[in-house]
């Protein structure tokens, strides 16, 4: 009665529909926020509160208020020609023409020790190298070079041939804050390379100088998911064009379900955005590309149900108001039933404690909602419109409708239906289901089999590595990949040990507690090699294990003092830090099981002094670690509320218990399937450098997966409940599954080429899930719902499962013809 009413009021109020469609869309518009304002960067801000890591990391900032550094920008001096590594001309040419100018750019003033010629100030073009940019002074804390007394000579390379300048940050490593920056410093960079050999700005012969460090990461980070999101929605935008003007021939039509769905993904980021403003709920960056994604893909399969029904009121000798009105009634419940259990998959992820997760959930959902409100309302407001000239140039006429559901006399689908092509192919699947529904089911279960065994068997192995996700020709993994040529792969991220010893005083530089420190620092570069260590640097081995040749009385004592200073806790002298550079890359997906070996033992190798101290660790290994540890109970939990969710709609719904719990056993096989297949796809392409696939993958594809699966599962049952009625159990599955065979696979092409649009991006992670998603919608289209949903049907009519089919009311003739 809803339905029937809303398509009588669509009907005869079409135009005011439009209207208030447009007046929504421009006051989102108007109002939203700009996206980038309102979006929060990071990964591991996204952590609960009560991680080990962040509560560590709150801790370190009490204890030591000074060191607010949280990310870095590296600037990597390496000269590699020659047996003599850097020359003393390079040297000069860092100090003399290098770092004034990070000065001038970062605002930071010269301290009084670096004695340094002013900067040039312009290039060689006539123009200056680098303008300040404003506010660099705020979030640029130090800059840290060779000439720097302290530590000046840890950041020249053992072999001597490489040498870095650290700009220490107070923003994360994926602040906006920071583009500016890395971008000016870069290209500053980039000018000393292209100024003419002479020029005294020019770069020395054979002198290279690469950028890196957590800052730069960030900004490429950043840039390409920003790349990645336009790459994305345009080719989102060209496939979907593609495929309905293929489908239809009719480029109205065709523009219908664009618009539609248009129109819903701009009103949703917009009322998201106006939300995250009020402070309702946080987004992330990178959030917009799933909701236009999913938008996109679920709103035109709607709009494609909706014609076809509508199509059918046409030709079926319905006026254009009727037709609206009665497809609405016999479409909406469908359409908002298959809606609300992508919204119930999907919306599960709210209940994750990764931020990111749960923020997706909420948004997606949102989304979702939106595009079926247009789908019921702004689509037939349209159609209604546009009168019979919305399937020009080939009108609909009052013939017999489409047995197979999908609209007759339209596009390259029509002429194929004309020639019974397509309705001939699903007949024939439907006969052959019918004559071996045995042989056809385990022929479906046997060829996904060896993909679903490799998702189960590497269903954990997954890269948590953020280097990893980026291409190789990003700034920043050229850079990491010459700093770690020539300093430990672990100096760009080291993790830091914090020791809480109450009672123990840190501060003397002699006595009972530095010798503590001293003989923990012994034991643990005893053991270094078994626990993955490089170097340990504490209070009694500030620069490590590196030999000091040379050393005067005067710096020895100004070392120690900066050594407490660094060491010691301003707030807490009885706490202190240990800083550990590990061996391996610490994004490696080997960090996080090293890690975890490391810290399960360091407590072994304390001092009895030291034994009831309180340890905690600091770092993005740390972070690395507590991420996965939540992600994993993430997975846990969300899959869980998932199938759970999803089964007890389908059970109100299709009121079949039993059939319903095999349903879900069918998307869960395609889940592991396309898992499988993805994996062995990326470890095809790549296989010394595949770490696994992004800990992203999993949780997305489980959720959509599952949830579009059973979408299309209940458009199945549904035609196979109304034609059983008509043509008994046995004979109402093949002439569902032939009359609905075209619409259904339309839909799931759709579906797959919206999401392999993911793959448009540069983004490892965004490649694997558009793959994934791609493939499992194919899977679904293709076996799971014309095989595997059928020949089990099959199978169960014909009481051919024996004591499953008496349980499911088959177990005689007569419940046969009732059973539906």
């Amino acid at each position: 009665m809803l339905f029937k009413s809303l398509g009588d009021l669509t009907a005869r109020h079409a135009f005011l529909i439009l209207l208030a469609w447009v007046g929504i869309l421009a006051a989102c518009i108007s109002t939203a926020p700009k996206w980038s304002d309102v979006v929060e960067n990071g990964e591991f801000a996204f952590l609960p509160e009560d991680a080990a890591s962040r509560v560590a990391t709150e801790a370190f900032h009490q204890a030591f208020p000074n060191d607010m550094l949280k990310s870095t920008l590296v600037l990597l001096a390496r000269r590699e020609s020659g047996s003599e590594g850097l020359l003393d001309s390079d040297f000069e040419f860092l100090s003399t023409r290098v770092i004034p100018e990070l000065h001038r750019i970062t605002g930071v003033p010269l301290s009084e020790d670096e004695t340094a010629e002013e900067p040039a100030e312009t290039s060689a073009g006539g123009e200056s190298a680098a303008k300040p940019v404003e506010n660099n002074a705020r979030i640029v804390q130090s800059i840290t070079w060779f000439a720097d007394r302290k530590i000046g000579d840890l950041l020249v390379s053992e072999d001597k041939q490489a040498t870095t300048i650290v700009l220490g940050l107070t923003t994360e490593f994926l602040d906006q804050a920071n583009v500016a920056l890395v971008d000016q410093v870069e290209e500053f960079v980039k000018q000393l390379s292209r100024n003419p050999k002479g020029h005294e700005d020019s770069l020395p012969a054979g002198l290279e100088i690469a950028v890196s460090g957590s800052a730069t990461f960030g900004r490429d980070m950043m840039m390409e998911s920003r790349n990645s999101a336009k790459s994305t929605e345009k080719w989102t935008v060209i496939l979907v064009v593609a495929l309905l003007i293929a489908i239809y021939r009719a480029p109205m039509l065709a523009m219908i379900p664009l618009v539609t769905v248009a129109v819903s993904t701009a009103v949703s980021l917009s009322c998201l955005a106006l939300m995250a403003q009020a402070g309702w709920l946080s987004l992330f960056n990178g959030i917009e590309t799933y909701v236009t994604v999913l938008v996109y893909g679920a709103g035109v399969d709607y709009c494609l149900f909706l014609i076809a029904r509508y199509r059918e009121e046409l030709d079926g000798g319905q006026t254009i108001e009727e037709a609206i009105s009665g497809t609405l009634e016999r479409i909406g419940a469908a359409l908002t039933a298959s809606a609300g259990t992508v919204m119930c998959g999907i919306g599960m992820m709210y209940f994750a404690e990764f931020g990111k997760f749960s923020q997706a959930g909420i948004a997606i959902t949102l989304g979702l909602a939106i595009c079926l409100a247009a789908s019921l309302t702004l689509t037939p407001a349209i159609l209604r419109l546009s009168g019979r000239f919305a399937f020009w140039p080939s009108l609909p006429t009052t013939s017999k409708a489409s047995e197979d559901g999908f609209p007759a006399s339209t596009g390259l689908l029509s002429r194929l239906q004309k020639a019974h092509l397509l309705t001939a192919g699903w007949a024939r699947m439907g006969a052959l289901l019918e004559r071996r529904p045995w042989a056809t089911w385990l022929a479906s279960v046997v060829l996904l089999l060896p993909f679903a065994g490799i998702g189960v068997l590497f269903f954990g192995n997954l890269s948590y590595g953020l280097l990893s996700e980026l291409p190789q020709t990003s700034s920043s993994v050229y850079g990491a990949a010459a700093v770690q040529q020539h300093f430990p792969a672990g100096e760009v991220s080291p993790l830091t040990v914090i020791i809480e010893a109450e009672g123990v005083d840190f501060s003397p530089v002699q006595g009972e507690s530095f010798s503590l420190i001293q003989d923990f620092t012994k034991r643990l570069v005893d053991q270094k090699d078994a626990l993955g260590l490089h170097a340990v640097r504490s209070l009694s081995a500030p620069k490590g294990q590196r030999e000091q040749k040379g050393m005067s009385m005067a710096v020895r004592q100004a070392q120690k003092k900066h050594a407490r200073d660094y060491f010691v806790s301003s707030t807490d002298h009885s706490v202190t830090r240990v800083d550990l550079i590990l061996k391996n890359d610490p994004f490696a997906r080997s960090s996080i099981s090293e890690f975890r070996h490391l810290r399960d033992n360091i407590r072994s190798h304390l001092p009895d002094g030291l034994r009831e101290a309180k340890l905690s660790y600091v770092g993005n290994t740390a972070d690395i670690s507590d991420l996965k540890d939540v992600t994993d109970s993430d997975q846990i939990r969300i899959d869980s509320l998932v199938v759970l969710g999803v089964y007890l709609i389908l059970v109100m719904l299709l009121r079949k218990p039993g059939i319903c719990g095999y349903l879900m056993f069918t998307v869960l096989y395609s889940y592991f399937a396309t898992l499988g297949f993805t994996f062995f796809i990326f470890w095809a392409l790549d296989p010394q450098g595949f770490t696994g696939l992004d800990w992203k993958v999993p949780m997305f594809l489980f959720t959509i997966l599952i949830a579009v699966g059973e979408d299309y599962n209940i458009f199945l049952m549904a035609r196979i409940e109304e034609e059983q009625k008509v043509h008994g159990p046995l004979k109402g599955i093949s002439i569902a599954l032939e009359r609905t065979g075209s619409i259904i696979s339309s839909c799931g092409i759709i579906m797959a080429g919206t999401f392999s649009s993911l793959m448009a991006g540069s983004l490892v992670g965004m490649d694997q899930l558009g793959l994934a998603l791609a493939t499992g919608v194919v899977l679904d289209t293709f076996i799971i719902r014309p095989i595997m949903v059928p020949a089990f049907l099959v199978l169960l009519t014909t009481r051919r499962l024996g004591p499953i089919s008496r349980l499911a009311g088959y177990g005689k003739q007569e419940s046969i013809s009732r059973a539906a």
